[in-house]
């Protein structure tokens, strides 16, 4: 990952945000950025090269005085602590999201820095997760239902085995 080299890394105790540029990044950054401020932790912003979330907030942490990197991109968001493995991100946000979840990202990590729990899902985001879950089943159900019925009317190539003397 670089960084653009105008941008320097800052000595005060700070979170890391390393943003990709991208349609909706200062939106993004905005609800973040009052997520950290409303729980009172400063936060140092870089522009990234390079739009892996979970890399970017994986470097954050790394260089961040406080050990917590957020890395913004335009297919989701991260939070990574120093002490943890790359590939093992606290909190990863997939797809888009919503403003309410942007400014929860910095609650949380700011939430990290100060050891506090966690602000959750609201009910109402945990139903919508729950419906997309659903649905996702169902589409899952209609495909593997559509395989089988093929594969019992001889279509779709599936061998089926049995014993010749």
């Amino acid at each position: 990952m670089s960084i653009m080299q105008s941008e320097q890394i800052p000595n005060k105790p700070s979170i890391m945000i390393y943003s990709y540029p991208h349609p909706g990044c200062e939106n993004k950054l905005r609800e973040l950025q009052a997520g950290m401020e409303e729980e009172g932790v400063p936060y140092a912003l870089l522009t990234a090269e390079n739009n892996n979330v979970v890399v970017l907030a994986y470097q954050g942490a790394q260089v961040s005085p406080l050990g917590v990197g957020v890395g913004i991109g335009p297919a989701g968001m991260c939070i990574h602590y120093h002490k943890l493995p790359e590939n093992q991100p606290l909190f990863v946000l997939e797809g888009e999201g919503t403003a309410r979840a942007w400014r929860r990202f910095g609650y949380n990590a700011a939430r990290l820095v100060k050891g506090l729990p966690f602000k959750e899902n609201t009910k109402e985001e945990t139903a919508v997760a729950a419906d997309q879950m659903s649905q996702l089943y169902a589409s899952v159900r209609e495909i593997v239902l559509k395989v089988l019925q093929e594969s019992a009317q001889g279509h779709g190539g599936v061998n089926t085995w049995s014993k010749t003397p």
